[in-house]
């Protein structure tokens, strides 16, 4: 009788999970269908036809919505309640802009001062008045057809809209004034805290292995950048994402890498005075590193955004943000040993939990573009850091350092300061908050804790063999 009721129920959960499958299948074939029916349908509409008509040859769509559109030339910017949801250029023309030296003089295309996201009189003040407004509609059948129709009639159709890299080119991600002072202040409590374990010592260490620091160090501030460029020239990312990449492989070492450091058993002596050394050389090095390598690229890429650096902006951000914090943090400790030795634990912890609360709340106060675009750049930001611990391991091998060291400085090169990146991107003097360079920088802030205490937990089961 249970041989019989076991053979009934498996007999039965068999025939529901293949009736499950087969009707999901024709669930699926018949949404295809429909879909190519909307699209063969559109297909014989022309432009010029009105509302009804094309209701009564396609159907309702999906979606409607009220737009402003803003032409400048034949580029438009898509205002809906006041705010740019939209930038659409010339299918047949790209807007493109070099930056080169001698064509400073050359004037930009008004939309290329634009962003998703800006208000009408932000964009009034920087693009100046359009050259036609039109008020209409956007007509969507599913979310990857789209029909623009002004006054009633179709004046255009987009089939198979799909989202790709060159929409982060125009976001600009939103951070208030007063949250970016936040920002500043966060990033400089972590880096005072970080100095809180560092002493004058640490870079007498410079003489005792100069070998094992000039690896870390050349590593961190030459490879890095130079591997960086060389797979941006390979993947070939749109101007900000490039840019986003560029800045994260300036930033110094992060906050968190000695942490990793012992996690993995490697070696913290080496560990702390690779991150002192580093950090007081990132002041220098992440402005030149940024301005030497991103001024190369637009001058091998054909940018559609406009886009400036200052490198004296930069450093002047960077020595208020590591510089003060860190030489105050150094003088505490050697003031106040004792009191240094009972905070540092706690405000270490402390400042690890901050710096990823605020790369959260960067997440958070624009969630919406995040939760639309994040997948466009997860997998560059995977290859990227892996491509920064492999040669961090790779280099000191080559070097012929002991294991122990290889596995201190491939986390101390793939494990990057991209919260100060976040408040050199959302500084307005620098690039106001650019979507490809935000969501590279974001994601790498939550991302490179992962893939760093995934790799230390690794060795950690790993001894080392010499």
């Amino acid at each position: 009788m249970k041989i019989f009721k076991c053979s009934l129920l498996k007999h039965l959960n068999l025939n529901h999970l293949g009736f499950c499958f087969f009707l999901s299948f024709f669930l699926m074939i018949g949404n295809v269908a429909d879909a190519q029916l909307i699209v063969n349908k559109l297909r014989t509409v022309s432009t010029g036809v009105d509302s009804t008509e094309l209701v009564t040859n396609v159907g309702d769509p999906t979606l409607k919505q009220t737009v402003d559109r803003w032409y400048y030339g034949n580029a438009q910017a898509i205002f809906i309640n006041g705010k740019i949801k939209d930038i659409r250029l010339d299918a047949n023309r790209r807007i493109t802009l070099k930056r080169d030296k001698d064509k400073k003089d050359e004037t930009a295309h008004p939309i290329s001062y634009l962003r998703i996201g800006m208000t009408d009189k932000e964009a009034l003040e920087l693009a100046g008045d359009p050259d036609l407004l039109i008020s209409g509609e956007d007509w969507y059948y599913t979310k990857r057809h789209r029909v623009e129709l002004n006054q009633g009639k179709v004046e255009k159709i987009d089939l198979h809209i799909k989202t790709n890299l060159e929409t982060l080119d125009w976001i600009r991600l939103n951070f208030s004034s007063g949250s970016l002072l936040l920002m500043n202040i966060t990033i400089a409590f972590v880096m005072f805290g970080v100095a809180l374990g560092l002493k004058f010592s640490n870079f007498k260490e410079l003489s005792k292995r100069p070998k094992n620091l000039f690896v870390g160090i050349t590593s961190q501030f030459i490879l890095i950048p130079a591997f960086t460029f060389l797979l941006i020239m390979i993947i070939n990312p749109t101007p900000s994402v490039a840019m986003g990449m560029i800045l994260v492989a300036a930033c110094p070492g992060g906050n968190i890498s000695n942490f990793m450091s012992s996690i993995a058993k490697g070696n913290m002596p080496l560990s702390v005075t690779l991150t002192a050394n580093s950090t007081i050389c990132a002041i220098f090095m992440t402005p030149f590193n940024f301005w030497f390598w991103g001024s190369l690229y637009s001058r091998t890429s054909e940018l559609v955004i406009w886009l400036d650096i200052d490198p004296f902006e930069m450093l002047k951000t960077v020595f208020i943000l590591l510089g003060i914090p860190i030489v105050l943090g150094i003088l505490f400790s050697k003031q106040f040993p004792k009191v240094t030795e009972k905070i540092k634990g706690p405000i270490k912890i402390l400042s690890i939990i901050i710096f990823v609360g605020y790369v959260v709340a960067a997440l958070a106060s624009n969630i919406t573009y995040f939760l639309k675009y994040i997948h466009l750049i997860i997998l560059i930001v995977l290859v990227h850091n892996a491509l920064m611990f492999f040669v961090g391991y790779f280099y000191p091998t080559l070097m012929k350092l002991p294991k122990i060291d290889r596995r201190t400085i491939s986390i101390e090169t793939g494990i990057q300061n991209s919260g100060l990146g976040l408040v050199l991107i959302f500084n307005p003097n620098l690039f106001n908050g650019l979507g490809g360079m935000a969501f590279i920088a974001a994601w790498w802030g939550i991302w490179h804790i992962i893939a760093g205490m995934s790799l230390g937990f690794w060795w950690s089961k790993r001894p080392i063999k010499e």
